[in-house]
């Protein structure tokens, strides 16, 4: 089983960072969804130095990041995007879909979502940072095991 942190639109305050590493626990490995990107080196490092896989939002000009990325953990395809590149979620849900993944991961909205579209689980964190509609600071934790994949919205 891997435990997954995931990230998005930290914006590179941290204020609340430590007291969500401490909901988290132990993890294998950090997913950051975008906007500061580059947040996902620091974030690593207080949650153990664990790898961590990273893609760019619409305030990250110039990153090194890609856009979009598909990593594979245990048996399940796992798809990483900002999601500004989207018009809608059905948008995002098709080209999930498409590229057989069993979930995907997305920020940008600042607004946590945890749905199923038939098989396919759809994960928006929330933002640590900035959270929005009067929303709580929040990020996620995923869980996979083979082909199944928990999911667990954490709120400050």
């Amino acid at each position: 089983m891997k435990r997954i942190a995931v990230f998005a639109d930290t914006h590179n305050l941290f204020s609340r960072l430590q007291p969500a590493v401490a909901r988290l626990g132990q993890v294998d490995m950090l997913f950051h969804l975008g906007d500061y990107a580059i947040d996902a080196e620091k974030i690593s490092a207080a949650l153990g130095d664990v790898p961590f896989f990273a893609v760019r939002g619409n305030n990250d000009v110039g990153s090194v990041y890609p856009r979009s990325r598909i990593e594979r953990v245990e048996d399940v395809w796992i798809m990483l995007v900002h999601g500004d590149a989207y018009h809608n979620l059905y948008h995002l849900v098709n080209t999930a879909r498409e590229q057989r993944c069993a979930a995907v991961l997305f920020g940008h909205t600042h607004v946590p979502l945890l749905q199923a579209d038939g098989e396919l689980l759809i994960v928006n964190p929330g933002s640590l940072s900035l959270p929005r509609r009067g929303g709580k600071p929040s990020c996620a934790l995923l869980e996979v095991d083979g082909k199944d994949i928990n999911v667990q919205m954490i709120s400050l």
